[in-house]
């Protein structure tokens, strides 16, 4: 595996073991169907140093991001620039080590480029919440619904929520869930309502108080992932349900139950 590159500074360093093939978590992280599998909907990879990886969850917004590194089955790293509020540019990377380790492929994902300044608080922690439970999506993605494509439905508005309370969104119309948020860790079994069909569930992931992820065996293994955008009162909160073979008779009232809670707790922006 190659080594990790000198980064000063503060990074998110996470990492996974998935039972795979070198060959194919190298292709879910470097083929546009790969990365719809398990990240956002919307993909295109041009391989190689000096090419891009291109990602939205709007096919009209596309994110793209320049290859520097690219050693097959070993190392990718794509870099990104990002405006300062002072009117810089902090130019941010992220790298993926892959190592084969007794029939499994460790994944290791460190994202670098912070100062130590604690203006990155928030966006770091943000961060760490969304790269541990796409990481564990990644894992779903291979080892439960190898070659499947991806159908994912969604919710994301304003809405409103005080900071360190459970959101109103797992007691709204469109989701519920029991017991109570606060109460489960990653393991713990809970119900989930959506789209007025009540079904056992395991929770996956979570990083308190931005995210919770789900999975929900009744619906072929999906991933329900919720996502609070910023920690004020209103913010934006997205509701994303990852589906793996489920036919469209079965998709339909999840996606109702989607519509109905962002009818719900949706605000206008503030």
């Amino acid at each position: 595996m190659s080594d990790t590159p000198d980064t000063p500074g503060r990074t998110v360093d996470l990492t996974v073991d998935i039972d795979a093939t070198l060959d194919e978590v190298w292709e879910a992280l470097t083929t546009g169907d790969g990365i719809a599998r398990w990240f956002a909907p919307y993909a295109t990879v041009t391989p190689g140093v000096g090419g891009q990886i291109g990602v939205g969850w709007d096919p009209n917004e596309i994110w793209d991001a320049p290859i520097t590194v690219w050693e097959p089955l070993q190392h990718l790293q794509t870099v990104s620039e990002m405006p300062t509020k002072d009117g810089g540019v902090v130019r941010l990377a992220v790298d993926y080590f892959l190592e084969a380790r007794g029939g499994q492929v460790r994944v290791r994902l460190v994202h670098s480029g912070f100062d130590d300044s604690e203006s990155w608080d928030g966006y770091i922690d943000g961060l760490d919440a969304g790269w541990s439970y796409f990481l564990v999506n990644l894992k779903h993605a291979l080892e439960r619904h190898r070659g499947i494509a991806r159908r994912q439905l969604s919710a994301r508005f304003k809405t409103h929520a005080p900071a360190g309370v459970d959101h109103p969104v797992f007691g709204a119309t469109g989701l519920a869930v029991r017991p109570a948020v606060s109460s489960l860790g990653p393991g713990d079994a809970c119900h989930l309502t959506i789209g007025g069909d009540e079904v056992a569930a395991t929770v996956a992931a979570t990083h308190p108080p931005r995210t919770i992820a789900f999975l929900v065996p009744a619906w072929n293994d999906a991933l329900l992932f919720i996502e609070r955008e910023g920690l004020k009162e209103t913010h934006t909160l997205g509701v994303w349900l990852s589906l793996y073979g489920v036919a469209d008779t079965a998709a339909a009232p999840l996606a109702a139950g989607l519509s109905t809670l962002r009818t719900t707790l949706g605000v206008a922006d503030a």
